[in-house]
């Protein structure tokens, strides 16, 4: 969201003959989220803000790309499994008004999963498939920065309230004085007390699990053209994600799911970063790997490792996009969703912090928190 964010600020500056600076780490600094290489990108949700929020983003993926000047777009699909009706109905809904490009497929099209008796099944086809994190943010802030953006390559310990100001202070022991501020960390919302009070964002500790494909064999021939999973199971409120077979810089092969929530929440930054060291949580990684043994067997018993992960919540369940003090907008907590739909998110901060007002067609209420 942040560099998303930043290209836009930049555009809207270079208009309004003003600047921007962006402060944030590179890869090697403050992880804000696993760096892997595939995040799945969709329309179809179940409710229409998340679809208008991804549907705008994804709309001007080729623009991104073509200013950053790197692909990171893949168009593999998404697949939808509801073990309950009445999701499979509502999302269905979701996929009619929204104007997605879908079908509604039979099982037998999916011969390497184990489907349960009488799922129902949505197949998105479009623009949906996964996005490489790492190229979109790369591609953003390249772009910021040919709009005239200045990085500053650290990260923020403190803002100060000026008269019609704010005053940041860096890591390294950098002072930027602006009008506005954005502040788009992620899981670190809370974890600098950069505000007077908390934000009522709660950042989880989750866990996903990579299983090894490799480039022959039988897992590579069943997985060659595997969509994008996920799978909304009857005893659970949110889904589990899997993203289909991909190339990491290591050159090898790997199959990605998660979504189980069971390692509770994290407060501080020593407590976030320390997560982020960690193989993430044994339960977690266990049910997953039940649960791919018993659903996708071609993968059962195949080489698997586990990484950390953190997630950022709101109760409203839709981003958070807001003042919190005359000069300082935030924008946080998008349950794990930010990557597909973080240049729309980024544009309606970028706006509500360069020129004060809401540009969007969803409603400024839903996005307080």
């Amino acid at each position: 969201m942040g560099a998303s964010a930043a290209r836009h600020a930049a555009l809207l500056a270079r208009a309004d003959a003003g600047d921007v600076v962006v402060i944030g780490p590179d890869e090697a600094g403050l992880p804000g989220a696993w760096h892997d290489e595939a995040r799945l990108t969709r329309i179809v949700a179940h409710d229409d803000v998340w679809a208008t929020l991804a549907q705008q983003s994804i709309a001007r993926y080729p623009q991104i790309a073509a200013e950053g000047g790197a692909e990171f777009h893949r168009t593999q699909g998404v697949l939808y499994v509801h073990e309950r009706a009445d999701w499979f109905r509502r999302q269905l809904a979701v996929a009619d008004r929204c104007g997605a490009a879908f079908e509604v497929p039979t099982a037998d099209r999916f011969p390497y999963l184990r489907l349960p008796e009488g799922a129902g099944l949505i197949l998105e086809g479009g623009g949906a498939g996964t996005v490489n994190p790492r190229a979109l943010v790369t591609n953003q802030l390249r772009a910021a920065q040919a709009h005239g953006a200045r990085w500053v390559r650290d990260h923020v310990v403190r803002i100060e309230q000026l008269d019609g100001a704010a005053r940041v202070h860096t890591a390294g022991g950098d002072v930027v004085e602006a009008q506005r501020v954005l502040v788009a960390v992620g899981a670190h919302v809370n974890a600098f007390e950069l505000f007077p009070e908390p934000l009522p964002v709660v950042a989880t500790g989750i866990t996903a699990l990579f299983f090894e494909v490799g480039d022959v064999g039988d897992a590579c021939d069943a997985l060659a053209h595997m969509p994008g999973i996920l799978w909304y199971e009857a005893h659970h409120d949110h889904f589990l994600y899997t993203v289909p077979p991909t190339r990491y810089p290591d050159g090898r092969t790997w199959f990605k799911i998660g979504g189980y929530r069971e390692s509770g929440p994290l407060h501080t930054a020593a407590e976030i970063d320390e997560w982020y060291r960690t193989d993430g949580g044994r339960m977690e990684a266990d049910m997953l790997r039940a649960w791919v043994a018993e659903h996708i067997p071609v993968l059962a018993g195949r080489d698997a490792h586990a990484v950390g992960c953190v997630v950022t919540d709101v109760a409203s369940g839709f981003p958070m996009i807001r003042e919190v003090s005359p000069s300082v907008v935030v924008a946080t907590g998008c349950a794990g969703a930010a990557a597909k739909s973080c240049d729309e998110i980024g544009r309606i901060a970028a706006v509500l912090t360069v020129r004060g007002r809401w540009d969007s067609s969803l409603d400024q209420s839903l996005f307080q928190g």
